[in-house]
């Protein structure tokens, strides 16, 4: 392979880059559908269940609760056989256990098939949102992750509209069939087109895979048209591949651990405390509107598209502003960007966490005052339309902090991405599970404009540990061992 060649962090042209991250976002849209297409429905199901709108809640905090340990087995697993068997393989579990909670009559059985659907969809999650760092330079990666974060804008407001349709029209189980249908499309898909993309399997996508991993068009292709020559030095090497102990090999440990790295643990503390805000307002939407506006399923479905569509509109323009971000801090140190290359010289001299979080700070701050306008103008009876412009600001500023965030996680953690998020995943669904438990009740006690006021609150004191990432994290960084590229 000549020296040109293999200085691409990538092969693939940006077409196929952009279709294997809009497959990506389908993974990911499945996995946000999947935990919010209920919350339309939960009013229903209560009352052909026979249980309490607490009970029925359960329903997602069993999910959560499995969505953050499940990818502590897949993340690791990926990193190091690749993404896209374990992908299928939870797609396939997903598949099937959407046909069983489409039979299911009982709030036990219901709660018990939940925890399977979140192993399948939230291992299949932390993989394909991996994938941005196998495919995607640091330089670039802001833009293109408006293409794979497209799935986990569009779920929270595709998944209740969906739930709020079905459920009207045809009964709260026929989404179950809905989920089920989608995943075997997107199956197929993979099956017939996805590469394997993990950099240590593939380095730079020049080496082959296994023989059974090779997507089946691609296969046939081969037949008529020599692959290219492969360049093994462009593959990854992972430093703890000599040890196969069980437990070390399906990732519980690697991914539990990161937490240590000083800088790694103050964005995973801040981005719970956020993850958990954020979920107790989604989850609480549907019986505040029902209890002040009586609205039925359809219409509380119709309410999630303002937050959806501002989480939208974030993620294209932050998107640009911190690829932008990234290039001003690259002429600083006087390092030329170069579109598609990648050296350890950026990863070492650009100080990666003032570019993500110049943009993330700040949104964190809008996203308390947003929460507040929200929350005190739903403790009121005031027009819908006021709640609804809240939800549309307040969905522009989470959504795009939580997109410095995770960007950030994975700037850091360039060739171990699914161990990474599958750590920090864990910490954030486990509390945010306690948070959809305990926020109606809280509600109920001293009503969502003091609820609303205590999470913009936790948030503020918890945003220190992002401002000690800002100022010292590079420095940290440049003290320990890398392992990264």
């Amino acid at each position: 392979m000549t020296p040109i060649l293999r200085l691409l962090y990538i092969l693939s042209c940006r077409r196929e880059k952009v279709f294997m991250l809009l497959i990506a976002t389908s993974v990911n849209f499945l996995g946000a559908a999947s935990a919010n297409i209920y919350f339309p429905a939960l009013g229903s199901m209560a009352k052909d269940l026979n249980v309490s709108n607490s009970q029925t809640n359960l329903i997602i905090t069993s999910y959560m609760i499995v969505q953050g340990l499940v990818p502590l087995l897949t993340g690791n697993l990926s990193d190091q056989k690749g993404r896209r068997p374990v992908l299928l393989m939870c797609l396939l579990i997903y598949l099937a256990v959407n046909i069983g909670l489409a039979l299911q009559d009982s709030l036990a059985a219901l709660i018990t098939l939940r925890c399977f659907q979140s192993f399948g969809s939230s291992g299949a999650t932390v993989i394909s949102t991996a994938t941005v760092s196998d495919l995607i330079t640091r330089s670039e990666r802001g833009k293109y992750m408006a293409y794979v974060s497209l799935g986990f804008t569009l779920g929270p407001a595709v998944g209740p509209l969906l739930g709020g349709i079905l459920t009207k029209f045809l009964g709260w189980r026929s989404f179950f069939w809905f989920l089920a249908i989608l995943a075997g499309l997107i199956i197929l898909v993979i099956a017939l087109f996805l590469r394997e993309t993990c950099r240590v399997v593939v380095g730079n996508g020049s080496v082959p895979p296994q023989s059974w991993n090779i997507p089946l068009l691609l296969a046939l292709a081969h037949r008529s048209s020599p692959p290219p020559k492969p360049d093994y030095e462009t593959v990854v090497s992972l430093s703890n591949k000599k040890n196969r102990r069980f437990f070390t090999i399906f990732g519980i440990f690697d991914s539990l651990k990161v937490v240590l790295n000083k800088p790694v643990g103050l964005l995973i503390l801040c981005s719970t405390v956020f993850y958990c805000g954020f979920m107790s307002v989604m989850s609480s939407i549907p019986a505040l509107l029902e209890q002040k506006y009586n609205f039925n399923a359809l219409e509380i479905s119709l309410c999630y598209i303002p937050l959806a569509a501002g989480g939208f509109a974030a993620r294209w323009t932050v998107g640009f502003l911190a690829d932008a971000n990234f290039r001003h801090h690259s002429r600083k140190v006087r390092i030329q960007v170069q579109r598609n290359q990648q050296t350890r010289e950026q990863l070492e001299q650009i100080p990666l966490e003032k570019v993500r979080l110049e943009l993330g700070v700040p949104l964190l701050y809008l996203s308390c005052l947003c929460l507040l306008g929200y929350s005190w103008v739903m403790n009121y009876d005031v027009h819908i339309s006021a709640p609804l412009i809240m939800l549309f600001l307040l969905g522009n500023t989470i959504v795009g902090a939580n997109n410095m965030f995770s960007t950030l996680m994975n700037d850091l953690h360039a060739y171990r991405p699914a161990t990474a998020m599958a750590g920090m995943n864990m910490y954030k669904f486990l509390c945010g599970a306690g948070a959809v438990a305990a926020v109606l009740p809280l509600v109920r006690i001293t009503g969502i404009g003091w609820v609303g006021t205590v999470i913009a609150g936790l948030w503020v004191i918890v945003s220190p540990g992002l401002w000690m990432i800002y100022f010292h994290g590079h420095t940290w960084r440049k003290g320990l061992q890398s392992e990264q590229a």
